[in-house]
């Protein structure tokens, strides 16, 4: 069933707001704005708060001003937004980032409160996908969403020309139930702009599009294969050959952020088991925080480390003490 689904995002209603920043813990931020509103009145609401709690478990509050706006920019850590209002019972959403956003991305979101007195039941707060487009005026932009083995799909074309005076919405809100999806962007002609598979999940799933290099956009679709980084001995640097192997493998995850990779440190058996325990984590923190650093999301990685166990040959003779001394990378999902 292909149905038409196009939430606007009227950001220019929130210009009077003010920003208040956050210490930058992480290397991205996200910018998001909006109103607080009565969920039966639809009235704007003015005194109100929201609160973000980070991943290090540390949390920051902010306010709307006195128009009842607010401007904030969380850290890409953030785990929850809790939406607090005088009178009104508060809203705590879980909240994902798909894929590295930029500092140019804006969100927008209108929470509707339900006051502490009402009867209608609080219920299960939906999956949204939060989208903030990036492309040029000039050209009109076909968007799909689909659904991985399934026939429902959300579609929104040449909403540019149609329904916003020759500009593009600067983004879109589509509830989505939790599972695996595909975002594709095109031009009215066919030409690729856009392309990322995603694990929907529950709660505010933040995501940023804009047109994408080439080489991105034809990655293949298969399974990346088993890859093995190699070290020297007794260290945990990573070699020019093993960045490069890393290059192509973070490309590979941000055009698939609904991929998963288990990342694992071993060393040969030269030396105290748990020292080379340790190793084995700095060789396999080091690939992680490599693969972070070119934008892809903690949560793509599983790391673990085995020190000497499992060697892939027998520790007897130098050359195959190399063999040992290694990274894993598997796909996992």
């Amino acid at each position: 069933m292909m149905i038409s689904y196009l939430l606007s995002f009227v950001c220019n209603l929130y210009g009077g707001g003010v920003t208040q920043e956050v210490a930058q813990v992480e290397n991205h931020s996200v910018r998001i704005v909006g109103s607080f509103r009565d969920n039966t009145t639809k009235d704007f609401l003015k005194k109100s708060t929201i609160q973000a709690v980070f991943k290090s478990g540390k949390k920051m509050t902010y306010e709307t001003n006195a128009n009842g706006v607010y401007e904030i920019v969380v850290p890409d850590s953030t785990q929850f937004l809790t939406f607090d209002a005088d009178g009104y019972r508060p809203q705590t959403i879980p909240v994902t980032f798909i894929g590295k956003i930029s500092s140019k991305a804006t969100f927008s979101i209108t929470p509707e409160m339900v006051q502490k007195d009402s009867l209608q039941p609080h219920g299960n707060f939906p999956g949204i996908l939060l989208v903030s487009f990036r492309f040029p005026d000039q050209i009109n932009v076909n968007h799909l969403v689909t659904q991985t083995n399934n026939a429902m799909r959300y579609v929104s074309l040449d909403y540019r020309k149609t329904y916003n005076k020759g500009k593009h919405w600067p983004g879109q809100s589509i509830p989505l139930a939790k599972g695996a999806y595909e975002y594709k962007s095109t031009t009215i002609e066919g030409k690729k702009l856009f392309y990322r598979q995603f694990e929907m999940r529950e709660g505010y799933n933040f995501m940023e599009i804009e047109p994408q290099p080439e080489e991105v956009l034809s990655l293949p679709a298969e399974a990346l294969t088993t890859k093995v980084l190699y070290f020297s001995q007794s260290t945990y640097e990573l070699n020019d050959d093993a960045k490069t192997a890393l290059d192509g493998v973070g490309k590979f995850l941000l055009a698939q952020p609904h991929i998963k990779l288990q990342i694992t440190g071993y060393t040969d058996n030269v030396g105290e088991a748990e020292k080379n325990l340790i190793l084995s984590e700095y060789r396999a923190k080091v690939v992680a925080s490599y693969l972070e650093r070119k934008g892809v999301p903690a949560s793509q990685l599983v790391v673990q480390w085995k020190g000497a166990a499992l060697p892939v040959e027998s520790n007897d003779v130098e050359d195959n003490k190399a063999k040992n001394r290694r990274v894993e990378i598997e796909v996992i999902r």
